[in-house]
């Protein structure tokens, strides 16, 4: 089923909004438009039966394994593409996914938390999303030596690893 199919998609106005709350107890008052990016949380709030008419007098929707500092980078891009359609399978080629100025500005992040940020696109399954925060990491890899890498992504060498698996004298 499309995501503008869906019940809580059809009539939505406007001033519709749901809470989303974080692992840490962080609420956001959200746009259904702005929902709509997400496959996981426009299914949920299908589920649940929340409607246009009801779904800012329903209570907080937790999200349990996302931190609030995430979620609010998650919402803020949800937000400026409300309303745009959901990508194509084959927009997620990294060679076709273009960055633009806001999403450059909006992951123009550490490493850390882009991480965090891409996990959190793949569990809520925002694609857009996790296209360009993927695209990132695939630009920050481009010329670099396998040391290089090492470094950026926190990958220990072999002589690490052994290091690390020797057992305890």
């Amino acid at each position: 089923m499309s995501v503008e199919s869906t019940p809580v998609a059809r009539a939505i106005n406007v001033d519709s909004y749901c809470k989303i709350k974080s692992k840490d107890n962080k609420e956001f008052k959200v746009s259904l438009k702005a929902i709509q990016q997400s496959e996981t949380l426009n299914s949920l709030l299908e589920n649940m039966g929340y409607t246009a008419e009801n779904a800012d007098q329903q209570p907080a929707i937790p999200v349990d394994n996302i931190d609030g500092a995430t979620l609010e980078l998650v919402f803020k891009w949800c937000e400026h593409y409300k309303g745009e359609p959901m990508p194509k399978e084959e927009d997620s080629n990294p060679k076709n996914v273009v960055i633009e100025e806001f999403d450059s500005n909006l992951l123009n992040i550490g490493d850390m938390e882009l991480f965090d940020l891409i996990c959190a696109c793949d569990y809520l399954s925002i694609r857009k999303l996790l296209n360009i925060a993927c695209r990132k990491v695939s630009d920050m890899a481009k010329g670099k030596t396998a040391e290089e890498l090492r470094v950026i992504f926190g990958i220990p060498s072999n002589e690490e690893d052994e290091i690390a698996a020797a057992p305890a004298q």
